[in-house]
Parts: C-alpha cells; sequence; structure tokens
C-alpha cells in the first residue's frame, strides 16, 4: 500500500503545503483516536468538484473497538453515497450522520465473521465528520467512524476522554491541530491515552488525572493530592508545561526518581487563538532506560577489553623492538621487526573499536595508519620511502577490517622490499559491488617467470594468503604489473564485504 504521500500526489489534487499538514495531522493523532473510542479515517476530494473522495489515513483506537478490520487506505467513496462527508467539506463545517458500512472500507461482505462484528447486513456505522482546515481552507475531512451497536456505558474516565475529543475535534476545524511543532521522542514509542492522561487547566493546574497517571506520578515520588495544583508546585514536569503553554508546541521532558523513569508529552489546548489547558502523557520508561543502562555498561566494557587488548599487543611490540636491536644477524633482526609491525597493525584495529561500540571501523583510517607503520619502520635516509594509498573501502566490521589490516601490512612490506625507488608504491581501495578490492603495486623487477603462489610465497605472502582465503573467503592473484622492465609486481586482494556485523551496501 502506498503511503500517505505518494497517495495524495498520485490520486488527489492537493498542494505541497496540504500534504505536508495531512502528514502532520496523521503522525499525531493516536491520541485523537484513543480520546474518542473509535476509528479515524482521513478523507481527502479526488478533484475539485469533491464528487469522491479517497481514504488517505487510517488509525484504530486502543481504547474501542474497531469498525473496519481491513485496512481502508487507498478506498475511494463517492460523495453521493456520503453526503455529509461533502458538506463537510464544501461548507467548513461538522456534520455527523448514519452511513452504510461499505465493502470499499473492509473485507467482502461475504466473510460472516466481519459482518457479526459489524451487525450483519445492513449495519450501519456512525460518522462523525470534522473539516480539516489550514490557513483558513478546508483541506481535506476527518472522519470519526464507530459501531453504534456497540453500547458503553459512560464512566467519569470516558466522560472526560470523549470531552479533550471534543476539544481536538475543534482545534482540527479551526485549523489550530496539528501543532506547528512537536519535540520529537527518539526511538521511544509515544506515550498513549492507555499510558496515563493528566488534564490541566488554563492556569495549568491540574484538573484530572487518570488512573495510570496517578500510578505513574506515585512513581516519580508524586502521591500528595494533586487536584488543583500545578506540576511546578508538586516538582515534575513544569519545564514541559511551561514550553507548551509558551509556544504552543508539542512539548516533551523525561522525568526521573530513582530507578524510576516517566516520558511527559505535553499537548496544548488552543480555543480561539489562546491556550485553554493542555493535556499530559504520562509513560513509564524505567524498563527502557533500566535496559539502556545495561547496554551502555555493556558497551563500556567492550571498550575496555579493545582498549586493554591494544596496550597489551603495544607492550608485546615494544618487546619485539627491544629485542630486535640486540640481535646481530640481519635475517633475525628483520624477521622480528616484522612480526612486530604485524601486532602494530592489530593494535590500531583495536584502537579503533575502543572507540565505538559498534563494531565497525573506517578501514581507510586504519589504512593509513597502517602505511605509516610500515613507512617508518621500512624507510631510512638512504633509502626514503613513500607509499600512496586511491580509493576508499569506507566502513567495515571488524571481523573483516582485522585480518585485512594485517593483510595490508603484508604487502606493503614486500612491496618496500621489492622496490627500486622512492615513491613507487600504490596501494588501491576498491568497493566492488558485494565485494572489496585491495591492489598493491611496487616498481620492483616484478615475480620471476612461473612463479606460483602456492609453491613460491614466503611467509608473508602465505600469512596474506591464509587471512584472504581461509578466514575471508576471498582470492588472491600475483602478477606482473607492466607489460616491459621494470615489470613491478602487482598483488590483487578481492574478499566478500559482508561480515557478521555489517550489511551488505
Amino acid at each position: 500500500m502506498a503511503g500517505l504521500e505518494e497517495l495524495a500526489r498520485r490520486s488527489t489534487a492537493l498542494d505541497d503545503a496540504a500534504v505536508d499538514h495531512c502528514l502532520q495531522l496523521v503522525s499525531g493523532w493516536s491520541l485523537l483516536s484513543d480520546l474518542s473510542f473509535s476509528d479515524l479515517l482521513l478523507y481527502a476530494p479526488v478533484d475539485a468538484s469533491a464528487t469522491s473522495f479517497v481514504v488517505l489515513g487510517h488509525m484504530r483506537s486502543v481504547t474501542g473497538s474497531t469498525v473496519h478490520v481491513a485496512d481502508p487506505v487507498g478506498s475511494v467513496v463517492a460523495a453521493d453515497s456520503r453526503p455529509q462527508l461533502r458538506l463537510a467539506y464544501l461548507d467548513g463545517e461538522r456534520t455527523d450522520g448514519l452511513v452504510p458500512w461499505a465493502p470499499a472500507h473492509g473485507p467482502s461482505r461475504d466473510d460472516p465473521t466481519v459482518e457479526e462484528d459489524i451487525g450483519g447486513i445492513g449495519a450501519r456505522i456512525t460518522v462523525d465528520y470534522i473539516p480539516v482546515r489550514r490557513d483558513d481552507a478546508v483541506i481535506a475531512v476527518l472522519a470519526r467512524e464507530s459501531d453504534p451497536q456497540l453500547l458503553r456505558h459512560p464512566n467519569p474516565v470516558e466522560r472526560r476522554y470523549r470531552d479533550l475529543w471534543e476539544r481536538f475535534a475543534a482545534m482540527v476545524a479551526a485549523g489550530a491541530f496539528p501543532l506547528e511543532r512537536s519535540e520529537r521522542v527518539g526511538e521511544l514509542r509515544e506515550p498513549r491515552v492507555g499510558d496515563g492522561v493528566v488534564v490541566l487547566d488554563r492556569e495549568q493546574r491540574i484538573e484530572y488525572t487518570s488512573p495510570n497517571a496517578t500510578s505513574a506520578l506515585h512513581r516519580i515520588g508524586v502521591r500528595a493530592n494533586v487536584v488543583g495544583r500545578t506540576l511546578g508546585e508538586l516538582g515534575t514536569a513544569e519545564h514541559a508545561v511551561r514550553r507548551a503553554f509558551a509556544s504552543r508546541h508539542s512539548t516533551l521532558e523525561e522525568l526521573e526518581h530513582g530507578t524510576t523513569a516517566v516520558i511527559a508529552r505535553c499537548h496544548p489546548l488552543v480555543e480561539d487563538g489562546r491556550v485553554s489547558g493542555a493535556v499530559l502523557l504520562l509513560r513509564d520508561i524505567s524498563e527502557l532506560r533500566s535496559r539502556d543502562k545495561l547496554l551502555l555498561s555493556k558497551d563500556a566494557t567492550i571498550r575496555e577489553i579493545h582498549h586493554r587488548v591494544k596496550n597489551n599487543l603495544q607492550t608485546i611490540q615494544s618487546l619485539l623492538r627491544l629485542q630486535s636491536r640486540r640481535l646481530e644477524t640481519a635475517e633475525a633482526k628483520s624477521a622480528i621487526e616484522q612480526s612486530a609491525r604485524r601486532i602494530g597493525s592489530i593494535a590500531i584495529v583495536h584502537e579503533t573499536l575502543a572507540v565505538d561500540t559498534a563494531d565497525v571501523v573506517d578501514f581507510d583510517a586504519v589504512a593509513g595508519r597502517v602505511v605509516r607503520m610500515v613507512e617508518e619502520g621500512l624507510g631510512s635516509t638512504e633509502r626514503p620511502v613513500r607509499v600512496e594509498i586511491v580509493g576508499t573501502l569506507g566502513e567495515l566490521g571488524g571481523d573483516v577490517a582485522m585480518p585485512l589490516a594485517v593483510v595490508l601490512t603484508e604487502l606493503v612490506q614486500n612491496a618496500i622490499d621489492h622496490s627500486v625507488g622512492a615513491g613507487d608504491v600504490t596501494v588501491s581501495l576498491r568497493q566492488a559491488g558485494k565485494d572489496l578490492e585491495m591492489r598493491v603495486v611496487d616498481g620492483g623487477t616484478g615475480v620471476p617467470e612461473g612463479f606460483a603462489l602456492d609453491r613460491d610465497a614466503g611467509l608473508g605472502l602465505t600469512i596474506v594468503r591464509t587471512f584472504v582465503v581461509h578466514d575471508l573467503g576471498g582470492s588472491i592473484s600475483i602478477g606482473r604489473a607492466e607489460p616491459s622492465p621494470p615489470y613491478g609486481t602487482a598483488v590483487e586482494v578481492r574478499v566478500p564485504r559482508q561480515g557478521p556485523n555489517l550489511p551488505v551496501g
């Protein structure tokens, strides 16, 4: 099913501003639906003549039964079958009436379950039509649709909620709802009527608290008689209320008391251009915050582990370098220094992972540090070394970045050892679809004729082959970079981009 914006642009003549207004309305109408104990549908005219209307949105309440078991969004209703709907749109006045339950608003009448739910053949539903006004122009109609046979026994809670519905409906008809701006709740679910309702008057004093709201207030330490007092006097949620009254925006505040956390959403009530009160929704999010704290503790532990591993690896690296200085044999000295650089490349990845708990690293930054480490270890004034990196691999999971860093270390070491001059080693990085490519080219004499990786590889290339083929499931090829002397050597590594912690890009 198409989204509201796509459906509106495809099936109506609403302009961009009107579509945006409709989007804002449906983003906050769960409150209205819950207060009305009914389904809410948003109707927009298909054309300027308003001979038919399309359903742009549908919201079911959590406080009452639905009359639309199936999704009615996208259904088209002829104005002849809904004269009050067209009247509300053209005259801009609120209307109501009984209308036949239509198949366009649900499953086929052949479904006996649905027939029983809405009263059988000839069933009718009660509809309350509210014009949706923007800048003194009616752009759509909000319909509250319910089954009149579902008799309810009015109680103080329901009476209060229906009164609030009437006030919000008047705001919709006057163009005061949706509110101009709403402070965002982030990834948390928005509080709903069932979570707890506090009603404030124009002096910001509490008129009413629902049972769940009373419980929420108790959990944050408010146990006094609250009716007739402001939240500021009670020492809670006063900032959200003050901002809502001053700005006429929907505001948000998180309240904490010990291990209890409650999120408060304040919706101002506007009449004749003035704030006449507010509705405060309270939702207990203590369990979510407790889970967040556990995750933060876990993240901190993971970062600390990476940090300690990095420190330990750097200690081992320092010991190997100290040992290499005491060796007299050039071959042994070189072997120890190469091992120190391998450990150093792994330490660089752990250091990067210690900063971010997402187990994702910027491999381009890691590659730069690895190359500088190798340059500093193998370069000298007699033999200056410069390695150029071109291209990018972007962010990689730690399970891929770790072995690739060691592979890069080995390939750059080999390239420098076989290079004949400064600045003639190039590292090319590239994302090739679902694969990662790393190509290292030097300016040396090139591999000898008949070179076979399985047979002729030294320790460095054997390590590369083990990581690339066995650990990462990739491939490695080696050959001459140029067709004529100096041939140079080109080593190309190709591995799948996807790892356990990183989706395919």
